[in-house]
């Protein structure tokens, strides 16, 4: 293939918030890195235009930061060097993990916007570096905002790149966007592999490189794209003088390749100019090797998928109020709360120190500050939840009475009075109907008005409310993005439920559970007259696998690091594994009350001091809830736990659809080449099916799966799964080096199941999974003086359409997005219940378009496949 004459260099500071310095410490040094950057290129811009030092700023997130702090000279400075080319900032906030949902993704750009019309920064490319895979989604969304190329540096230790590798590829998003992409070597390539900027070693080191691509059949490319950082400070480093001189100083004498500094943008143009064209298009999510370890702090990962769900709950009351003229919205908190969330997901995760030195201060500290980006994201939506609802709340009823704090001394009925002829108020952010069983709140009688103190009171003690006994629930139909009014005490009626020995039965299903293991028998769904229960290497639904290495190397016999290495390492393909399930089983008499009818099952095992699992099925819904608590033991050697769910089907005629981020997509055939086929980060859903009947799984706080068995060493190029089985991979600790070395205390990990006739339908899923993620918000003690419910908006039925709805964040109007999720366009009459005044086509960052004509109370938009559309309403 051609002869490399060309060499450019790209650099820049890897962001690891929080690797080899405290998060706070990182925030500083990079915005301290983009002043030190700014004055080398100052002090080399009057040598020959090649040799001029240039700098990418990887990522928005921590740019703005720097710029909020700065003084507008320091702006300005940045503005003058970027229009002449020297220095340029990338579109990603940060370096992002897939655990990111579709609303948290569109968020994630809107420093974009700020960037572009607050400081008049120009940003055309994005950076995604270290991380194995990005979200299909930005392929969509990085066009849509103007954004054209993407660079990708993967580290492929304990990981692959997509194969030719390097090289180009337009990549094409699920709704049809399309962005032209690098997928290049890794960033310490440049400095460390290649030795670039060290005269002592690249001699040594570069030539091997160049002769290996000159080589390659696959590699038509005549020059070499090098991203480069700090030669000792790899990650989080600051910009190298002695990079600049040692360019000028090859480029003199002579030598070749030639070597230039660049940036993406630059290198852009080259690749479009001479290279695009030929360049081919590939399709399908690049699904991210790295995903394996949000699974060593599961807690904490449950947890912030929790917050996501309800942020966006929040948003949508939040909108309401605003197309009514109330209340009032704080933009900044909002921020500061997808700030929180998105920082938990950011790639980082722990410290260098993680495994080798687990309680060392700095591990420790750095953990405290990481898991407290999902506990503050928490806690500050449950907050804004609060009084969002409340505030809705006082616009269609009175609130009862406000009580006293019950030492024990009084009756709770003159503690927590109730205002005669209250009622239960209950709000559908999601944009169908949907018939719940909805927990009645306990008696606070108004006592925590301004925050969420009552959700913190502990059950059973005199100063807690009302003991377990006295649980309320009832049954409710709430409108789509709507509103009911219920009466507390109508109970549930529950004559479809019984429960008997070790079997559960509602209308929908009968599920018996084996009383020597403590799993799913037989799941009989009544209407299909199908057993769904299966079984995968002797396990069945809601088995507990506890999984260690059986070999004194430990990680190495998993994977072995070896950073001098071409792909970083070395992958031990089927590592020695022994697995082992439940010691003893209890498996505790079925029961049936308050709507639910259930069997609990205790269980001994290794890995954990104790564990519990809950069958339950509630009247009249068709689900199957396994839940399971388990009371962690910390182990710091390698180690997994899984939970199954074999299901019945055509062992030879199945498959699988999956929630990618939102997207639904097919294994193998949605994926591009050379991605992760070991194991998947889902989203809400999985679905397995064959001809005639599936079954759909959500799980609520892990959204790691395996496929078709335990699948953890395959290193697979494709997906070949043995039989139709869902494998949760709830925690792990095999990385070795950033990520948790053990776990400990009490986990939970929640599932939802529904099972269907036919093929995996990615709507139907999509509602199921929905309901099953986001609750109703419900609040006691309202005397309604309106109507008994109401719509905010109404989008029909079966569509396939999921919304996101926000106040928006200049104050003027809301912000609606349309995505669809089903396999074909469609045509969305979207009815507005608020009059609207007048409806316009916005970009993903809330930028206006053209007006849509508005027919009466409503708006047509029309969607592509997998197409998001955003609107701005304005009352």
């Amino acid at each position: 293939m051609p002869k490399i004459d060309t060499i450019y260099v790209a650099n820049h500071t890897h962001h690891d918030i929080g690797f080899n310095d405290h998060q706070e410490v990182c925030f500083r040094q990079h915005g301290e890195f983009v002043t030190r950057a700014l004055d080398l290129i100052e002090a080399t811009a009057d040598r020959p235009e090649p040799e001029r030092y240039r700098w990418t700023c990887e990522l928005t997130g921590p740019l703005l930061r720097h710029l909020r702090g700065a003084g507008r000279a320091d702006a300005e400075r940045f503005r003058h060097w970027q229009r002449l080319g020297a220095i340029d900032v990338g579109a990603m906030n940060y370096n992002l993990t897939p655990l990111l949902g579709p609303e948290q993704m569109h968020r994630s750009l809107y420093p974009v916007r700020v960037l572009r019309e607050e400081y008049g920064i120009s940003v055309e490319t994005a950076m995604q570096c270290d991380v194995n895979g990005v979200s299909w989604l930005f392929a969509d969304l990085l066009p849509a905002i103007g954004v054209d190329f993407l660079t990708m540096a993967l580290n492929q230790s304990r990981g692959r790149a997509p194969r030719p590798f390097p090289g180009g590829f337009w990549w094409q998003g699920p709704a049809g966007g399309r962005i032209l992409t690098w997928n290049g070597f890794h960033y310490l390539f440049g400095r460390s592999q290649a030795k670039l900027g060290d005269r002592r070693f690249v001699d040594g080191s570069l030539p091997a490189y160049l002769e290996r691509l000159e080589a390659a059949d696959d590699y038509p490319f005549d020059f070499l794209y090098a991203q480069s950082t700090h030669p000792m400070r790899v990650d989080n480093g600051p910009p190298d003088l002695r990079m600049a001189d040692f360019v000028r100083r090859w480029n003199e004498e002579g030598r070749t390749p030639r070597i230039e500094f660049t940036t993406p943008r630059a290198f852009r143009e080259v690749l479009k100019e001479r290279w695009a064209d030929g360049l081919p298009t590939w399709r399908g999510d690049w699904t991210d090797w790295w995903a394996d370890g949000v699974a060593s702090s599961a807690y904490e990962t449950g947890v912030n998928r929790g917050s996501q769900e309800l942020i966006g709950a929040a948003e949508t009351l939040g909108a309401w109020l605003r197309a009514e003229g109330r209340g009032e919205w704080d933009e900044a908190l909002l921020e500061r709360i997808y700030e929180s969330l998105t920082l938990f997901d950011e790639h980082t995760w722990g410290a260098f120190s993680s495994i080798d030195a687990p309680s060392s201060l700095f591990t420790r500290a750095q953990w405290n500050r990481k898991a407290g980006f999902a506990y503050e994201g928490a806690m500050l939506t449950h907050d804004l939840l609060a009084r969002t609802a409340r505030d809705f709340a006082a616009t269609r009823a009175e609130p009862g009475p406000e009580g006293m704090f019950n030492l024990g001394d009084l009756d709770p009925a003159e503690a927590y009075p109730r205002l005669a002829g209250s009622e239960l108020l209950i709000v559908n952010t999601l944009p169908f109907d949907r018939e719940a069983i909805v927990e009645v709140p306990e008696h606070r009688g108004g006592g925590a008005p301004a925050g969420m103190l009552e959700g913190f009171f502990p059950r059973g003690v005199p100063w807690g409310g009302p003991p377990p006994s006295a649980l309320a629930r009832v049954r409710a139909r709430v409108p789509g993005l709507g509103y009911a009014f219920v009466d507390p005490e109508a109970g549930i009626d529950q004559d479809d439920l019984r429960a008997e020995g070790t079997v559960i039965e509602n209308a929908h299903y009968r599920v018996e559970i084996d009383p020597a293991t403590g799993t799913v028998a037989s799941w009989v769904d009544k209407a299909l007259g199908h057993d769904f229960a299966g079984e995968h290497e002797g396990r069945r639904i809601g088995e507990y696998v506890h999984e260690t290495v059986a070999d004194e190397r430990g990680r190495d016999a998993l994977y072995l690091q070896d950073f001098a290495s071409w792909d970083f390492g070395y992958w031990q393909a089927d590592p020695p594994l022994r697995r082992a399930g439940a010691r003893e089983v209890t498996v505790h008499p079925a029961e049936a009350e308050h709507g639910r009818a259930v069997v609990e099952v205790d269980v001994s095992a290794p890995g954990v001091r104790s564990a519990r699992c809950v069958f339950a099925l509630e009247s009249r819904v068709k689900a199957l809830h396994v839940d399971w608590l388990l009371d962690k033991e910390p182990h710091t050697d390698p180690e997994s736990v899984y939970i199954a769910f074999p299901i019945g089907l055509d062992p030879d005629g199945f498959g699988f659809l999956l929630d990618l981020n939102g997207v639904p997509c097919a294994p193998n055939d949605d994926q591009l080449p050379g991605v992760s086929f070991d194991w998947y980060p889902i989203r809400r859903w999985a679905d397995v099916s064959d001809d005639r009947h599936g079954v759909t799984v959500v799980p609520l706080d892990a959204p790691l799966v395996q496929l078709g068995g335990i699948t953890t060493g395959k290193i697979a190029e494709r997906l070949e799964p043995e039989s139709p089985t869902i494998m949760s991979w709830a925690l792990n600790n095999h990385w070795m080096v950033n990520f948790r070395a053990a776990q400990e205390g009490e986990v939970p990990l929640r599932f939802r199941l529904t099972t269907h006739a036919g093929p995996g339908d990615p709507v139907a899923a999509g509602r199921f999974a929905a309901e099953a993620s986001t609750p109703p918000i419900v609040l006691r003690d309202q005397r309604r003086f309106g109507a008994a419910s109401g719509r905010f908006a109404e989008v029909p039925e079966g569509l396939g359409v999921e919304t996101s709805i926000k106040p928006a964040g200049d104050g003027d109007g809301v912000i609606v997005r349309l995505r669809g999720t089903g396999p074909d366009p469609v045509t969305v009459p979207l009815r507005l219940a608020v009059p609207a005044g007048s409806v316009l086509e916005v970009s993903p960052l809330e930028e206006n378009g053209a007006a849509l004509p508005l027919d009466g109370d409503t708006v047509t938009v029309d969607l592509g496949r997998h197409q998001t559309r955003t609107l701005r309403i304005r009352p």
